[in-house]
């Protein structure tokens, strides 16, 4: 808030609502904003995710790194239930929020698009 008596405080008391609107950013920027943020935020039909490969990818011939490697995604499976078994659980207060929207942003698995979840191995180009 301005302080009394200055320019600002003047020009708010007499037209409080121009005073706001110079504020806001302008509604072209605020689409641009979003729709940036939104494209970076989809989720590409090949991309892969922390524990997965694709079939053909073949990274190393060693039996003991690809085990390890199996390992750590039968781990991430089970981490993703657990979450879904606590935001299912009523019993956990705020598990929600005011919104009433399960914890989804750390499963280690989505599908294609704007899902607000999974953890991207690498980007797809």
């Amino acid at each position: 808030m301005p302080e009394k008596g200055s320019t600002e405080y003047v020009e708010l008391s007499k037209n409080f609502l121009k005073v706001y609107l110079k504020t806001i950013t302008q509604k072209n920027d605020i689409l641009t904003n979003l729709t940036i943020i939104e494209v970076l935020s989809r989720h590409a039909s090949d991309e892969q995710y922390l524990g997965k490969r694709n079939d053909g990818d073949i990274w190393t011939s060693d039996s003991q790194p690809l085990e390890a490697f199996k390992r750590f995604g039968r781990k991430l499976a089970e981490i993703e239930v657990k979450l879904v078994e606590r935001n299912n659980d009523e019993s956990l207060r705020n598990r929600y929020g005011p919104v009433n929207m399960p914890y989804t942003l750390l499963y280690p698995s989505s599908e294609k698009g704007l899902t607000c979840r999974g953890i991207p191995n690498s980007i797809s180009i």
